[in-house]
């Protein structure tokens, strides 16, 4: 998706950085226009705040907007250790959400429980690990019907995934109210979404530019639940970047990566 913002350069050279990454906001660039700003939650550092500008507003609209998640749902995250999907995790069960299952690696079980209170004996958290064949059967053939909201995270993220199509995921859908919202997709999704013809029960969102007032309901929300952003924090420097974007290439990175700019 673009910006709501455009670049232009202030010298004809370009940054010694892979082409791969030569697409953000680098020291020899600035904003042709001013962007609009919210205030920081004080519950929040400058580097947590920095951090809810794309996942934890794609995981509000997709959850509260597309997905229709309110006090009481049962949410599916598929891709629960990631940015998006840990924003997403954390915002359902401050949404009201009665009981939210993640799949994701077993070997980040710890990770995501440790970032959304599940060792707590009263949690509506459930993890499952998509590396064991088993517990996906048994997750899929116990909770048929049973989610208002499936937010998929994984599905057109770098490996093939695509539990999109997968029928035995879309049947755990609530009929006929459940709803399959996901942040990414293959040319047909992109297709529907640009025509309009996606299905009743399915959104590609977008995350919408005007975000303003989100980011103050996501800083509350959080601040209710005791939950914040897991960081990943960098310098803002040739070297941090490319590391950073080399994570995330390899989905290496838990949480968000987060850049700081020294004075």
């Amino acid at each position: 998706m673009s910006p709501p913002f455009k670049l232009e350069t202030q010298s004809s050279e370009e940054p010694s950085l892979p082409r791969e990454i030569y697409r953000v906001p680098l020291p020899k660039k600035r904003l042709r226009r001013k962007p609009k700003w919210q205030k920081k939650a004080d519950y929040l550092t400058f580097e947590e705040g920095a951090a809810l500008g794309t996942a934890y507003l794609t995981s509000l609209q997709s959850l509260r907007d597309a997905g229709k998640v309110e006090k009481g749902s049962v949410v599916l995250v598929i891709g629960a250790s990631g940015g998006c999907g840990l924003a997403g995790m954390q915002l359902a069960l401050a949404l009201g959400a009665s009981r939210v299952v993640g799949i994701c690696s077993g070997k980040n079980f710890e990770f995501v429980k440790s970032q959304t209170g599940a060792s707590s004996s009263s949690t509506a958290v459930e993890l499952v690990d998509y590396t064991d064949e088993g517990a996906m059967k048994k997750i899929c053939e116990e909770n048929v019907g049973k989610f208002d909201c499936i937010y998929d995270t994984a599905t057109g993220s770098g490996r093939g995934e695509d539990y999109a199509s997968n029928s035995s995921i879309a049947n755990l859908l609530k009929q006929p109210t459940g709803q399959f919202v996901q942040i990414n997709g293959g040319p047909s999704t992109w297709a529907k979404k640009v025509l309009g013809f996606e299905d009743k029960n399915r959104s590609l969102v977008v995350t919408a530019k005007e975000g303003k007032r989100d980011l103050e309901t996501i800083a509350n929300l959080l601040e209710k639940e005791g939950f914040k952003p897991f960081l990943n924090v960098k310098k803002f420097d040739e070297n941090s970047i490319i590391e950073g974007f080399q994570q995330l290439k390899e989905r290496r990175t838990k949480g968000k990566i987060v850049f700081t700019i020294e004075e």
